[in-house]
């Protein structure tokens, strides 16, 4: 291997680990304590080679969230493919956004901590950029399944369109998994509450009404395909591009 790919190796190899601390620094002590001289402490690097990897906090923040999209796009695109008509598709999309916040939390936290104008504003251009490729690798996944619902027929609202009533469902969801998956103090009184909830929202902008049968065998497969990790959080992948 030459000396270069070998060098590059070993960047991309350290920084999946300061990764991995960062996450698990925020499932310990909570996001508001991440920063890159303590993120140095715990890895046991010195804080110019931290700052090799990330310019500054909002750059970390923005790996992470670069990370969180990785994911969820990989999950997108196997919901994407799946034998399902669009309305089951895309109600497997967003229990899978769920169930990310659920199996990810420290990473989902700080996904949300990175949509602020304030990180974009200081992180470094080429993380920004990474992150767009990603999440329109998501949008496309996500932009097919409902160009199927069309297709079918399956979308009748009578005034929103479907980008309209996607951005919708795409905020309430968010806001479903903000408030309820990462406090204790929200909680639905049982599971069927939150596919009802789900079914109810997508019916109300514009898609059929999917049953609680068809909403379970549709969670069962977000779960073998979203698994919950085993013990903590499993550690991120290197990203490329």
């Amino acid at each position: 291997m030459r000396t270069t790919q070998r060098k590059a190796r070993e960047v991309a190899e350290r920084e999946h680990r300061l990764l991995q601390q960062a996450l698990e620094m925020v499932a310990r002590d909570g996001l508001h304590n991440l920063t890159l001289g303590r993120l140095a402490a715990e890895a046991g690097y010195s804080k110019g080679t931290i700052y090799n990897h990330f310019t500054c906090r909002e750059d970390l923040l923005v790996a992470l969230s670069t990370e969180s999209a990785r994911r969820q796009s990989r999950h997108h695109q196997i919901v994407a493919e799946l034998p399902w008509d669009g309305v089951r598709a895309l109600y497997g999309l967003t229990l899978a956004y769920m169930r990310h916040a659920e199996t990810a939390p420290a990473l989902f936290e700080s996904s949300i901590a990175a949509l602020a104008e304030s990180v974009d504003a200081l992180a470094s251009p080429e993380r920004l950029e990474r992150r767009s490729l990603i999440n329109a690798q998501m949008a496309q996944a996500i932009g097919a399944v409902v160009e199927r619902t069309k297709r079918e027929g399956a979308f009748t609202h009578p005034e929103l369109t479907p980008e309209a009533a996607l951005d919708a469902l795409r905020s309430a969801v968010l806001g479903y998994a903000v408030t309820h998956l990462l406090s204790h103090r929200f909680t639905w009184g049982k599971d069927d509450d939150r596919l009802t909830v789900t079914a109810s929202l997508m019916h109300g902008l514009g898609w059929p009404f999917v049953d609680t049968a068809t909403a379970r065998s549709v969670q069962h497969v977000i779960h073998d395909i979203v698994p919950a990790p085993t013990a903590k959080e499993s550690a991120p992948e290197p990203l490329h591009g």
